[in-house]
């Protein structure tokens, strides 16, 4: 670990689950934007596929995040609420990864798919409302804070909205609200990194 890049090992996780969440963003926008443009444009199988390596990609983000959470000091502002909201994040991604990759096998009936579905994205609203208890420091975290929120709720509702072209809709706003969430996040970290810096203690107030 580069202590000039990273001052504590909390920071060095949470960059990475930071650019973790900010490529997994992308790819899905990159998907859900062609799949509504072009529906037919790859092969049956092959979204499936990379929706399963996106999905995996939150699992280690959300893997990331408890390592910087198991990292960062009890008594920094926020820590048991980052927790709880961590437990959420891991429970939600690890359920909505089995979503993803029951609906590639097609092993399981569609009713599965949707009940991990469902699972995985309340785990992701209710991470995200606990983060909502506790302000964070500055202003970038409160809009990051609430992107995250809202997109998970987007997503919520796109699950639950039946008609094709609209849920298309909300899921590609949904992945633009999380892209940007990502980018505010990852705003966030640099602050975080000066302030570590210029205390020169074990400081974090991080992620999603």
């Amino acid at each position: 670990m580069c202590k000039n890049f990273f001052p504590n090992r909390a920071l060095f996780w949470s960059f990475w689950a930071n650019i973790v969440f900010t490529f997994g963003m992308i790819g899905y926008l990159l998907m859900d934007g062609l799949d509504y443009m072009r529906p037919n444009a790859l092969n049956d199988s092959l979204p499936s596929i990379i929706y399963v390596v996106l999905a995996a990609m939150f699992v280690i983000d959300s893997t990331l995040q408890i390592f910087s959470i198991y990292k960062t000091n009890r008594s920094t502002p926020r820590y048991f609420a980052m927790v709880l909201s961590c437990i959420f994040d891991k429970v939600g991604s690890d359920t909505y990864f089995l979503g993803a990759l029951f609906s590639a096998t097609a092993f399981t009936s569609s009713n599965t798919v949707w009940v991990f579905y469902t699972v995985g994205v309340c785990g992701f609203v209710i991470g995200a409302a606990i983060n909502m208890l506790v302000r964070g420091p500055n202003a970038l975290y409160f809009w990051a804070n609430n992107l995250n929120l809202l997109g998970s709720l987007l997503y919520l509702l796109a699950i639950f909205i039946t008609v094709a072209p609209v849920t298309h809709i909300i899921a590609i706003v949904g992945d633009v609200v999380y892209l940007t969430d990502a980018i505010l996040y990852t705003i966030c970290w640099f602050s975080d990194r000066k302030q570590a810096i210029s205390q020169g203690e074990q400081t974090l107030l991080v992620n999603k």
